[in-house]
């Protein structure tokens, strides 16, 4: 077996992080309910943001959301997202396949770690749900390093090398973003492997970019890290 480490990145990898935006989405959806004066129901409201977030992209849901409502834009916003990012997603779980996959890593002594950008509360209710029970070795959540630690920097690769006292040369990062994922793992000297089941195409702009491996599904991923 190559790799005696692997490390994951969390959203889009382990799980489908639409799972938590929906999740997020139906907290919210809950508050406006109380507070718009439209009568609108919490299903209408949600199929809404969940509409929008499929146009848009999230930066525009609940500003549109609440001017749909004929809610006070400067009042409101805040209140939405702090509601979304500290929300407790109790729906949220492990790809299945991925889970079998973590549980045969164990099985054959592998370090196991996760480095995963974004608000740190955000990201801690994240995995404190999605990874009960599952003995990790080292999660490095990088919001806590500062935004300047955050991918493609390398030092959240350096702290896990040195937390799991593991060397470069002999781990693995896997990851969905070719942009940000890799650099910072292969700056190191790490391996890192594409996670592309849906086989997107993508130009890299930086040979660091490049991953070594692609996995287009979870049996190339269960080939790589476990032949």
């Amino acid at each position: 077996m190559q790799f005696k480490t692997v490390i994951f990145d969390l959203d889009d990898t382990l799980y489908r992080e639409l799972s938590f935006v929906e999740s997020g989405f139906s907290v919210v959806a809950d508050y406006l309910v109380e507070i718009n004066t439209r009568n609108e129901s919490k299903e209408f409201i949600l199929s809404y943001m969940l509409d929008t977030f499929e146009k848009k992209g999230r930066g525009r849901v609940f500003n549109d959301a609440l001017k749909w409502l004929n809610l006070d834009v400067d009042k409101y916003l805040s209140t939405l997202i702090y509601l979304y990012r500290n929300h407790i997603p109790s729906k949220i779980e492990l790809d299945f396949e991925m889970k079998v996959l973590v549980d045969m890593l164990i099985s054959n002594k592998i370090k196991l770690g996760i480095i995963t950008d974004g608000t740190y509360v955000t990201q801690k209710n994240k995995t404190d749900v999605l990874l009960r029970g599952i003995p990790y070795s080292c999660i490095i959540h990088t919001d806590t390093l500062g935004q300047q630690g955050w991918k493609p920097s390398s030092e959240p690769f350096k702290i896990v090398m040195n937390l799991l006292n593991t060397h470069p040369k002999d781990s693995v990062y896997v990851g969905d973003n070719p942009v940000k994922d890799f650099i910072g793992a292969r700056i190191i000297g790490m391996k890192t492997i594409w996670w592309n089941p849906e086989n997107m195409k993508y130009d890299f702009p930086d040979t660091l970019c490049n991953p070594d491996y692609i996995a287009k599904g979870i049996n190339n991923l269960y080939q790589i890290l476990l032949n």
